[in-house]
């Protein structure tokens, strides 16, 4: 009896294991993807903006 509670209790410690690998993994790809969203929206935003005419002239450099 000792036996089947002692690998009872190892499968449940597993399974606990794997469901916290999993969420692990999930908030791992939930991060993922809203860094590329940035990355994404920053791609977008920067071909938008059109490079300075004349940067000798002073005054403000969107690519400083």
């Amino acid at each position: 009896m000792m036996e089947i509670r002692s690998l009872a209790s190892q499968a449940l410690l597993a399974q606990e294991q794997l469901a916290q690998t999993q969420m692990g993994i999930a908030a791992v790809k939930q991060t993922n993807e809203a860094q590329k969203q940035v990355a994404d929206m920053l791609a977008r935003n920067a071909a938008a903006v059109a490079p300075a005419e004349d940067t000798q002239q002073g005054g403000f450099s969107t690519y400083a």
